[in-house]
């Protein structure tokens, strides 16, 4: 099933190669979306692939998003991957190439000759609290 998860998202990216955002989770009061990038630093040595996220506040009250980087099963790594967010009334916020705000994961390494398996793009225990 990841395979088949992992080449749809390949056929839709080479298909579409536009900077647009596939939605992952949608509810009435936030969108989740991500497109997965080429992000290449020749200087410092850095080339991945990674799957840059966008997290979207569709309501005119602050929100509290928070979810798990991928779907870790130790309840240790669990906490190391949790991601929290403060959304302001309709803003969006987007992950970089550099990873500073957490809201990035790594897909595949473009710097060895090794083949490896590319991460299937996940999420888990998505929640929210709205702020008022």
């Amino acid at each position: 099933m990841a395979m088949l998860n992992y080449l749809y998202v390949f056929f839709i990216l080479s298909i579409n190669q536009t900077d647009s955002w596939i939605t992952y989770n949608e509810n009435e009061n936030f969108l989740i979306s991500y497109k997965l990038k080429r992000c290449n630093d020749v200087k410092n040595g850095f080339d991945f692939n990674v799957y840059l996220i966008k997290l979207t506040n569709k309501t005119g009250k602050t929100l509290v998003v928070d979810f798990v980087l991928g779907d870790p099963l130790d309840t240790r790594q669990r906490e190391e991957n949790k991601v929290i967010v403060i959304l302001g009334k309709r803003e969006s916020k987007e992950g970089t190439c550099w990873g500073y705000d957490n809201l990035s994961i790594t897909h595949s390494s473009n710097m060895t000759q090794k083949k490896s398996i590319p991460k299937e793009f996940k999420l888990s225990d998505i929640n929210f609290v709205e702020i008022k």
